[in-house]
């Protein structure tokens, strides 16, 4: 049976992020998520660091993304975004790296599109309707206490109930990856940030270690 949201546990309550929470969101993957995330500070110029606002927060309309709020303080001490896509995605993809141009956002968009072609869950599970962890991150000092797996776990269930057939999730990072292999995901696809170049020849992303692929995960269901 899945679990009911809101839910408490440790004293932290997981719950879906509304509309009204998009500030809370945004400022929370600014602090976070784009400061770690590989690709961002792995790629030029390093100073630009928040970008793609719409693209992230136009999910929270879908009910598919959580929030972990310390229950006491009404903390927000992590996110997950998490929104459905299709077959089509990695035209959609495509045309938003185009429309970036030769921006670092548009790089990422392009290594994306990539990823996706490449993993294509859609062929190889056989299914449509597939919903996708985008961006996860957890206050700094709340780290270690199973706040990520109880993001994902959210996602999982709301996805269940609404009738996705899939749940993915490009894993840019070392310990996100790590997350996903402890809690049964199936890895699919693996792109070496050291085998990506541009145009000119030149590696775009150059993480630092442990971060040296981007692991796409799937679980049915």
């Amino acid at each position: 049976m899945a679990t009911q949201y809101p839910h408490v546990e440790d004293g932290i309550e997981i719950r879906v992020a509304t509309e009204e929470d998009r500030e809370g969101v945004w400022n929370l993957l600014c602090k976070y998520f784009f400061r770690d995330e590989p690709l961002t500070n792995g790629s030029e110029p390093k100073e630009e660091t928040n970008f793609g606002k719409e693209f992230l927060l136009s999910n929270i309309a879908h009910g598919t993304c959580f929030l972990a709020v310390v229950k006491d303080t009404n903390e927000l001490v992590g996110v997950t975004v998490a929104g459905p896509k299709g077959p089509e995605e990695p035209e959609h993809l495509a045309k938003a790296a185009a429309e970036e141009g030769n921006t670092k956002w548009g790089r990422i968009l392009k290594f994306l599109e990539k990823v996706e072609r490449d993993a294509d869950v859609y062929k190889r599970y056989n299914v449509t309707k597939v919903l996708h962890v985008i961006a996860t991150c957890v206050e700094e000092k709340m780290r270690g206490k199973n706040i990520g797996a109880r993001l994902y776990n959210a996602v999982n269930d709301i996805g269940k109930q609404m009738g996705f057939e899939l749940q993915t999730a490009d894993c840019t990072s070392f310990y996100s990856a790590r997350i996903k292999d402890r809690l049964g995901w199936e890895c699919v696809n693996v792109a070496y940030y050291k085998d990506y170049f541009d145009a000119d020849g030149k590696q775009v992303f150059r993480p630092d270690p442990p971060h040296e692929c981007c692991k796409t995960f799937a679980i049915r269901l």
